[in-house]
């Protein structure tokens, strides 16, 4: 289930090979993992080209311009042609305040990625 508020993509098409998410979001002051985790979920439609790398992004304000990488996840170019759900994990913890996804290739596929409570997994190639 999507909350706006968690949203980093909407249906964002991937038209280039470097892209930031559409949205940055604010998750407050407080540390996004304490106790129950916040899982990034990430789903394509089919249509990427190539594998897809995925870098959470964190910085002190929403302009982004203290943005330091905090983790990054690959999905390699088969899962991205198959699309439905490519990747759930959790984030670390002490991410901070302001976060975005920077995208690297995958271009041609649709996104949609956001956090949420606990991963929906269905869909899901393993």
């Amino acid at each position: 289930m999507w909350d706006y508020e968690t949203i980093f993509s909407d249906n964002q098409k991937l038209e280039t090979e470097n892209t930031t998410s559409g949205n940055i979001l604010d998750v407050g002051p407080k540390d996004i993992a304490p106790g129950e985790p916040v899982v990034l979920q990430i789903s394509l439609d089919r249509g990427g080209d190539s594998a897809l790398t995925v870098t959470v992004e964190s910085a002190g304000d929403a302009a982004m311009s203290d943005a330091v990488d905090r983790v990054v996840y690959l999905v390699d170019a088969e899962r991205v042609r198959a699309g439905g759900v490519v990747l759930a994990a959790p984030l670390p913890s002490g991410c901070g305040r302001f976060l975005r996804l920077k995208y690297t290739g995958g271009v041609g596929a649709t996104v949609v990625a956001g956090l949420v409570q606990a991963a929906q997994t269905s869909g899901m190639r393993r």
